[in-house]
């Protein structure tokens, strides 16, 4: 295992859609280009749109918010009916003259409405409590709409005689990074139920991506204004992974009837940040399955080339769900190497690790100049990369996690979108693996970690996209 390999991302980098404002030239990047007509080239499909999921994809090996399963298993093994957490909840329900009130983290996937009307069967069986739906929108793809007008149909369809929607928003107004004047516009929403009224879902979010609002940014309209905030309701959070609700929970618990404060309860699904010690039904849970444990199991180590505020990110879920350090896998600041390659070149040379992996984005860019120039930046050190590379020593693989979609300024200072999104570039380079003999499977992002085990070490149960052209592949397609 004395061979290095090379994962260089170029995270936000995919294929232009038709629509897109066109942004790739083979002038642009021309190393780049060349690479895809000379070494084995496809495109792999990321369903994702951003750092945190795609990380999530790759070590996890999943396709949707890891903790969606854990309840999928709760509810196929009927074991939902006796969490602690959630009989509290019930036992508030059925003895309390309040409301319930679920504020309910929403993606592209129908399983919510699965798992909403198992809790629902638990804490409201006779349907005889007042129980709302208030959403909160997750995602960061504005391609995402399409997808989220059909959960958002079904959960109206299936659960409004049992809990209506009230409200909808993106999850920027109301997480902590959030301004308190934005908390007060939602909670004097929630409270005089005055505001932006839509009930058809697909008209509205047609409108949001005609103006080009990314889904979490969306800003609180209601569907259903027959619901009431009371002294004694109870809030629950229907959040699939940790959440930092500090603020919007502080906003909350200071809502008070004239002179009588509150008498609110707070429940959680997982456990939520925040000042208050709520009750929550499930711990986060370690995965089986990532890229440090996997690295161990064929004795290898990592280095990650990454911007700082990366670091938290990647390693969480590098580990499997946990924020701590690893001797497997340890990180550098990307930084200083960006701009001095002689730097670069000679430190991958000199470092012991078997896998490096480059972290490198574009969709922090503001507009299309930026863009281009950062492309070209990469490009020349891709080729600095190979130049100094010896291909005896040295697998190098070109991909990205996810595509971007993003409202930027042109260099005519017009408005205009750029979309890499739904496939991204795979480029496999290395000396022993040619073109005649192999080919690119079919795959996704969540094939490159196991292309990347498999290429450190040979013998093992990894499957890896890249595989050896039989005879009769070359018989009908050389």
């Amino acid at each position: 295992m004395n061979k290095k390999t090379i994962l260089f991302l170029i995270n936000g980098f995919g294929m232009e859609k038709k629509e897109s404002y066109s942004i790739y030239d083979e002038k642009l990047m021309p190393t780049f280009d060349s690479f895809t007509k000379k070494y084995l080239f496809s495109t792999i499909k990321s369903n994702v749109n951003n750092l945190y999921d795609g990380y999530r994809n790759i070590s996890l090996d999943v396709n949707e918010l890891y903790h969606y399963s854990v309840i999928d298993q709760e509810i196929e093994f009927k074991k939902i009916g006796i969490n602690n957490t959630l009989l509290k909840v019930k036992e508030d329900v059925e003895t309390k003259k309040g409301n319930l009130h679920i504020f309910c983290l929403v993606d592209t996937s129908l399983k919510i409405v699965d798992h909403l009307q198992e809790f629902l069967k638990i804490v409201n069986p006779n349907r005889d409590k007042k129980i709302y739906l208030h959403c909160i929108i997750s995602s960061s793809n504005i391609e995402d709409y399409n997808d989220l007008a059909k959960v958002f149909s079904k959960m109206n369809m299936e659960l409004s005689e049992i809990a209506p929607i009230g409200l909808i928003t993106g999850l920027s107004s109301i997480d902590n990074s959030t301004s308190q004047p934005n908390l007060n516009f939602y909670f004097r929403m929630f409270i005089s139920k005055i505001g932006e009224k839509w009930q058809s879902f697909t008209q509205k979010f047609d409108v949001l991506a005609g103006t080009k609002v990314l889904p979490r940014d969306t800003k609180p309209f209601l569907v259903n204004t027959n619901f009431d905030l009371s002294i004694n309701d109870t809030f629950m959070f229907l959040n699939y992974d940790a959440i930092n609700l500090t603020n919007f929970i502080n906003t909350l618990d200071g809502i008070s009837f004239g002179e009588t404060p509150n008498q609110f309860s707070y429940y959680s699904l997982y456990k939520v940040i925040s000042t208050k010690n709520i009750p929550y039904m499930y711990e986060i849970t370690e995965a089986k399955n990532s890229i440090v444990i996997n690295l161990e199991k064929i004795g290898a180590t990592g280095l990650v080339f990454c911007q700082r505020d990366e670091v938290n990110v990647i390693n969480y879920f590098a580990n499997g769900l946990k924020n701590q350090a690893s001797n497997v896998l340890t990180f550098t600041d990307v930084a200083p190497y960006l701009e001095n390659l002689e730097l670069l070149i000679k430190t991958i040379n000199q470092v012991k690790q078997d896998l490096i992996i480059f972290n490198l984005k574009i969709d922090d860019c503001r507009n299309t100049m930026e863009l281009k120039n950062k492309l070209a930046n990469i490009d020349k050190i891709l080729n600095g990369l190979y130049e100094n590379m010896n291909g005896s020593k040295y697998t190098l693989i070109i991909s990205s996690l996810y595509g971007m979609s993003k409202v930027m300024m042109n260099e005519k200072e017009k408005v205009c979108q750029v979309i890499f999104s739904g496939k991204v570039p795979f480029i496999f380079i290395d000396d022993f693996i040619t073109k005649r003999e192999y080919l690119v499977e079919d795959g996704s992002i969540n094939d490159l970690m196991k292309t990347v085990y498999k290429n450190i070490k040979k013998d093992s149960k990894y499957d890896s996209i890249v595989e050896k052209q039989n005879g009769l592949y070359k018989l009908f397609f050389k």
